[in-house]
């Protein structure tokens, strides 16, 4: 619309050629007869000439330059003496196009006005010019970012759900789409691949999600896609050109009263142009009175009823193909990656498994012991989350928290492999061939003085010079053989009794001592008359043994197992969020008060909380086991009292003891076996 505005100051000086072809109209009038011009998108930009006085020009300038919907375009023809351009500064220059300080004529006037109305226009459209290429700039701008934020999130992304949620959103954003799905690539056992629906996102609905296959052909769009590479930008899916070898199932739309109009479907390559799935967005969205593109529109613009969906959605732009392409070509690299990764997991943490389990298989006795432990840890770690006050309240345990403590308890007996098998499988205080061996030297001594006992008994019935047989201290003789052979059955029923690994008051060196007395007293001899060694100092070291069956420097050997399980479980490359491993692994033998090992470091402030959780469900785990050689499992209330005693006397964390056993660990990890 094109105005001419004069004030009536100014109308005095000109020559109007046609009554009421302009606006004549006091400048104070000017504000309010503004404000009653037409408005709205509809009406378009009104082009405005202003011929006012000069000092008059501040006065309609700031009516003129007032907010309004409708843009006004307008330039000011000034009035006035020399004397009053004296008084102008920069600022409203740029409003003005004319100063005249004589009186205006009418051919004067009207080329005045359309000279002025002309550079009006051609401003108009340069400034359009200017702000389409702007918003196309910023457009382009934002691409770029999303582009950037998407390649940094999918890089960083590790949970495979998550990262196929985020490649869906990250797309539907940059293309404005209402909805979207995900379909990848699957290969059964012989080899035949098809689709799998596998992600999907609709803002206008809420639609569950349910799984499906279809056939990766030519028959359906998405099939299409995966088979031909191609990128289709589908205008409106209801409506497709005859012979389009494709066909649009339109079923969920009915299902869910949707409808599924535009369509950009985009093949997902990895790097070796592997096509490993597809991304389908449906519905791309813009708002027709909005004049801008806040980049947002996916979730901004909902589609309630058939008049939004014919209202707000449009086809996708031409240039989401190659940029959706590049999006697709990041997803796919990084689902690609995914799944390497979560291989490589799978495929170290198998082998884990595999190792713990062939190195349990040297010894049945500890079979499944590595197993137990790393679930009870699970389970400890897990119920340390739910505390909320106490020293405890402050610890938080990630998911890669917890299966670090999972890995470490799974390799915490590792080192064992380094250690003598027969260590490990002594359920006495001597070892089986050891033992026979003081058996056997026990019989050779039973047998020895038994032979010689019936040769003094055969020399005594031998008849003397005359004839004759002393056989007057024959029964004494006998008495003492029987006397003697009973006292060595006596002193190896002891050593038998001696060999089990059972805790009793009595001192074994003391009995041990008298017994070798015994023996001594007894002139244990060969059958030639040799001195003979009954019980070794080997033998006497081991049935000295206060408690289980293991010697001072067997412990000390079976102890060593925690610093070969270190050496070996730190030369593997870990992931940072699994650095702690070693360490955890080394200190599960520690006690708070000094006595554990391989350090003995006191409090709790020297070893990490996992440590010792797995100090606790270690000792559990061992008294509880129901395969040990050289005792019986201990009944479960007794296991606990024993932890509560050891936490008591400040061997074990008394807060996580207490946990343990308040939150039923010991159940929750059968539960979860």
């Amino acid at each position: 619309m094109d105005i001419v505005l004069i004030t009536e100051k100014a109308a005095g000086l000109i020559d109007i050629p046609e009554p009421g072809a302009c606006m004549v109209l006091p400048a104070e009038e000017i504000e309010a007869k503004i404000k009653a011009l037409p408005a709205g998108a509809d009406s378009g930009p009104h082009f405005v000439v202003a011929f006012t006085h000069a000092d008059e020009f501040s006065l309609v300038r700031n009516c003129l330059s007032s907010p309004r919907e409708t843009p006004l375009i307008y330039q000011f023809v000034l009035i006035g003496t020399a004397s009053d351009l004296s008084g102008f500064s920069s600022d409203g220059l740029q409003n003005i196009s004319e100063f005249r300080t004589g009186r205006i004529e009418r051919a004067d006037f009207r080329f005045i006005v359309a000279k002025t109305m002309s550079v009006l226009r051609e401003y108009f459209k340069a400034v359009t010019i200017r702000n389409e290429h702007l918003a196309m700039l910023m457009d382009v701008r934002r691409d770029q970012e999303s582009l950037i934020n998407i390649g940094k999130a999918l890089s960083s992304e590790k949970d495979p759900d998550s990262l196929l949620w985020l490649i869906l959103f990250l797309s539907k954003k940059i293309t404005g789409a209402d909805a979207g799905s995900i379909y990848l690539v699957e290969e059964d056992e012989r080899g035949t691949k098809r689709l799998r629906f596998k992600f999907s996102d609709t803002f206008a609905r809420d639609i569950p999600l349910e799984e499906f296959v279809i056939d990766i052909d030519r028959g359906s769009i998405a099939g299409y896609v995966a088979v031909t590479g191609q990128v289709l930008n589908i205008p409106d899916a209801y409506s497709l050109p005859v012979g389009t070898p494709y066909s649009f199932n339109s079923s969920f739309d009915r299902q869910n009263d949707y409808e599924s109009r535009s369509m950009l479907v985009v093949p997902m390559r990895n790097h070796v142009d592997e096509i490993i799935g597809v991304i389908q967005l449906i519905n791309s969205k813009k708002n027709p009175s909005s004049k801008t593109i806040s980049g947002n529109e996916a979730f901004e613009i909902a589609l309630k009823s058939p008049d939004d969906f014919r209202r707000y959605v449009v086809a996708f732009d031409a240039k989401y193909d190659s940029l959706m392409q590049a999006v697709a070509g990041q997803a796919a690299v990084a689902i690609e990656n995914n799944r390497l990764i979560e291989q490589i997991r799978r495929q170290f943490e198998e082998f884990v498994k595999a190792s713990v389990t062939a190195i349990e298989s040297r010894d049945p006795a500890t079979s499944g012991h590595s197993f137990r432990v790393a679930r009870l840890c699970r389970e400890m770690a897990l119920a340390v989350n739910e505390v909320k006050d106490g020293y405890l309240g402050g610890y938080n345990f990630t998911e890669s928290a917890v299966r670090e403590l999972e890995l470490a308890a799974l390799l915490h007996d590792f080192g064992k492999v380094y250690i003598d098998l027969a260590i490990f499988r002594k359920s006495k205080k001597l070892f089986p061939k050891d033992f026979e061996n003081l058996k056997l030297r026990f019989d050779f001594l039973y047998r020895c003085l038994e032979i010689d006992g019936l040769n003094r008994e055969i020399e005594r019935l031998r008849p003397g010079p005359g004839g004759n047989v002393k056989t007057e201290s024959f029964a004494e003789m006998l008495s003492e053989r029987d006397a003697l052979l009973n006292g060595i059955r006596a002193i190896k029923e002891k050593i038998v009794n001696m060999n089990e690994p059972a805790v009793t008051d009595d001192d074994p060196e003391e009995l041990l001592s008298a017994m070798l007395a015994d023996i001594e007293a007894l002139g244990c001899r060969d059958i030639e008359g040799n001195a003979l060694e009954v019980v070794s100092d080997r033998d006497r070291t081991n049935l000295s043994i206060r408690k289980g069956s293991l010697n001072e420097d067997e412990r000390r050997e079976i102890e060593s197992h925690v610093v070969h399980t270190y050496n070996f479980v730190s030369r593997i490359p870990w992931p940072p969020e699994f650095r702690n491993i070693p360490e955890i692994a080394l200190r599960h033998h520690e006690k708070l008060d000094g006595s554990g090992y391989p350090d003995g470091l006191a409090g709790r402030e020297s070893t990490m909380l996992q440590s010792r959780i797995m100090a606790i469900v270690d000792i559990y785990d061992a008294l509880s086991a129901t395969d040990r050689p050289y005792k019986k499992a201990v009944p479960l209330h007794e296991t606990l009292e024993i932890l509560k005693k050891d936490a008591d006397e400040g061997k074990l964390d008394p807060d996580l003891v207490a946990l343990f056993i308040s939150a039923r660990i010991y159940e929750r990890a059968v539960r979860a076996g």
